[in-house]
């Protein structure tokens, strides 16, 4: 089994229109471990902070959180590192009911079980049926950045036929699970310069895979892993609350390269 390994950069930076104060924040922005993802390499940068404590989330995702007291108008994190990956396959020992089930951004309307209804699917192989359901949607969508937001729905990015990584796979996940095909919800990084990404990971016998419905593409190498849930709410890479009357613009910028 053949070993890969990548660099990787990420970096956000958030101006607020005007400072702002008790700014607490949790981060998802460092690459987890497991059976087919190693991380020799983890670093993490940011500014401003008074502290930063790393744990994990309720589905085990590593998770950085912290605060900053003082007024500050930019609040910047960069993670980088490397990262060993073999071919994109997670042992499961559980049958994953939770991601078998509908949840807040992944429900199914009329219009998507018809679409499902008008297809052969394969059963008795949950790889190939999501690989055929992730052929068809990609090409049913259009991929339209800014047509969508963080809290659309599968439903609604369906009813438009178009939206981003986030929404191809979110109608994925819900099309899988109408299969009895358990789902869960991924982002992180891919390879190339651009920003986060988002694919799906299906429970095939005892094995998760990943599939990229926006590239129409199983997954071997190329993607590093940060967090998987039921769905984006899950495994948001930033979230945060502060005190004052500012809004934001957000930078991101993701390399990933191959050594």
């Amino acid at each position: 089994m053949m070993t890969k390994r990548y660099l990787y950069n990420y970096q956000t930076i958030i101006r607020f229109s005007s400072p702002i104060t008790r700014h607490f924040f949790s981060l998802r922005c460092m690459p987890c471990v497991n059976a087919c993802q190693q991380v020799v390499k983890r670093d993490m940068f940011l500014h401003p902070s008074d502290y930063l404590i790393y744990g994990a989330d309720a589905w085990g995702n590593p998770l950085q959180y912290g605060s900053r007291a003082e007024a500050h108008d930019a609040f910047i994190f960069v993670s980088s590192g490397e990262a060993k990956l073999t071919p994109y396959c997670i042992p499961e020992s559980t049958p994953g009911y939770v991601f078998r089930v509908e949840s807040a951004l992944t429900g199914l309307s009329d219009s998507m079980k018809a679409f499902l209804a008008d297809g052969k699917q394969k059963k008795n192989n949950p790889l190939d049926s999501a690989l055929l359901l992730a052929d068809k949607i990609h090409d049913y969508m259009c991929y339209s950045p800014g047509s969508t937001q963080i809290d659309t729905t599968a439903m609604e990015a369906f009813q438009q036929r178009k939206g981003v990584c986030q929404d191809y796979a979110h109608i994925l996940i819900a099309l899988c699970r109408a299969c009895g095909i358990p789902a869960r919800y991924v982002n992180g990084f891919m390879q190339g310069t651009g920003v986060t990404h988002a694919w799906v990971e299906v429970l095939a016998g005892d094995e998760w895979r990943g599939i990229d419905p926006t590239n129409n593409r199983l997954i071997e190498y190329g993607y590093i892993k940060l967090a998987h849930g039921r769905d984006a709410m899950d495994c948001r890479v930033n979230r945060g609350v502060f005190t004052g009357n500012a809004t934001q613009q957000t930078e991101i910028r993701v390399i990933v390269e191959e050594l």
